[in-house]
């Protein structure tokens, strides 16, 4: 395949998150109409996960995006978060069809974006506790009535400040 994203289906956009392109011009934070693309008429079923000519499944070859980029074969499987509600997708295209041979390999692309769902659902969740405790180390830093920071926060402040004034 000449490119291989994985992307965020983002309510009506598709959101390139990683690209690995070799010819399409696709890159890092493409957006995309979600429902012009083949990963959203896969995820509905209309289409199968992997198309080795593309132009011979109709869900895919009436799709505007087909007018945007050449794509001859489509390979695709939803990514999923925690609660198993899509995320997104692995995808990858072609320009020209590929061997109906390519299709020997869903399991193995299944099992890769299961992997890859499961270290989004982690990424996901991390980031989530990172904020929060970002927020509850700001609450325990600042005096509630005044919003300024309590005697707590401003020894922190002034800790860091003299090891700043130490190392220059």
């Amino acid at each position: 395949m000449d490119r291989w994203m994985v992307s965020r289906a983002d309510n009506e956009d598709w959101v390139v998150l990683a690209a690995e392109d070799h010819g399409y011009g696709v890159k890092q934070g493409d957006v995309f109409r979600w429902a012009d693309t083949f990963c959203s008429r896969m995820v509905r079923g209309e289409g199968p996960r992997i198309a080795p000519r593309a132009v011979d499944v109709p869900a895919y070859a009436e799709l505007p995006f087909t007018r945007q980029l050449p794509i001859g074969a489509y390979v695709g499987v939803p990514l999923v978060d925690a609660e198993g509600q899509l995320f997104g997708t692995l995808c990858g295209l072609n320009p020209q069809p590929m061997p109906a041979a390519i299709v020997d390999e869903q399991p193995m692309v299944e099992v890769l974006a299961d992997m890859l769902s499961g270290l989004l659902s982690a990424e996901l969740n991390t980031s989530a506790l990172a904020r929060e405790a970002d927020a509850a180390r700001s609450e325990a830093l600042t005096d509630a009535l005044t919003g300024l920071a309590n005697r707590r926060g401003w020894e922190t402040a002034l800790a860091a400040e003299e090891e700043r004034c130490r190392r220059y």
